[in-house]
């Protein structure tokens, strides 16, 4: 069991401080202002919590943001029960979260008998076939290896896309060479299929959906489940 609430987090420009703003799933109300955060959670309150969080935004104005930029909208989970290992619980959500434009780097195992330049050839003409078109980088294992080796080539690496995704036959051998700040900026590539059938909807639904990191150091927990450019509507159904 887990008491939601959802909160939306932005750093204005020029402080280094991010600011935090709380509405309660079951009255709807700001954080310093609600008198509960128990019970069962109501859709109906979710509604309302998520037009007070959208109206609080809209009330504030665009001055600390940049053109077109929205905030992300995350959701709280406090659990009763800390749970006795830590994982990463892909979810799906009827809305993607992210831009069209949202940069998708997937590192690939090598293909036997072939370069990296000629493994990340196959696994681009394989994304095609599938009708796959939002991953725009693809790295090899062995060009991971071989050109991203340096320090500031990893620190590049992680800056340079929105999100990592990892072919689940190398996902095990990455930590050593992509860097424990992937880790610590909790971007470590998040595990998919590539062989067998239904391989675009097994990448979609990764990354049109998001993560939620647990682990069993603490009771409270985040996710992003949309942004302030999104619908009502579409925000409440995550």
């Amino acid at each position: 069991d887990a008491l939601p609430i959802l909160w939306h987090s932005c750093r204005r420009r020029g402080s280094a401080r991010s600011e935090r703003t709380v509405f309660c799933c079951h009255c709807g109300q700001s954080g310093s202002t609600c008198k509960i955060m128990a019970g069962k959670t109501d859709q109906t309150q979710v509604k309302k919590a998520v037009q007070a969080l959208l109206a609080y935004t809209k009330s504030k104005g665009a001055d600390s943001l940049l053109l077109n930029e929205h905030e992300n909208i995350l959701l709280m989970l406090t659990v009763w029960r800390i749970p006795d290992r830590e994982q990463i619980i892909k979810i799906s959500l009827p809305h993607g979260i992210r831009p069209e434009t949202a940069e998708v780097c997937l590192f690939t195992r090598d293909e036997p008998n072939r370069s990296g330049e000629q493994t990340e050839a196959f696994y681009k003409k394989l994304l095609n076939q599938h009708g796959i078109k939002n991953v725009t980088q693809i790295i090899s294992y062995k060009t991971l290896k071989k050109e991203y080796k340096p320090y500031e080539a990893k620190r590049r690496l992680l800056t340079n896309y929105d999100l990592f995704l990892a072919d689940d036959r190398i996902r095990r051998l990455l930590p050593s060479h992509i860097g424990k700040h992937f880790y610590l900026a909790k971007r470590a590539p998040l595990s998919v299929s590539l062989t067998g059938k239904n391989i675009a909807q097994k990448i979609n639904k990764i990354i049109q959906g998001t993560t939620l990191a647990i682990n069993n150091k603490g009771c409270c927990y985040a996710t992003r489940v949309g942004h302030t450019g999104m619908k009502t509507e579409e925000i409440g159904r995550a």
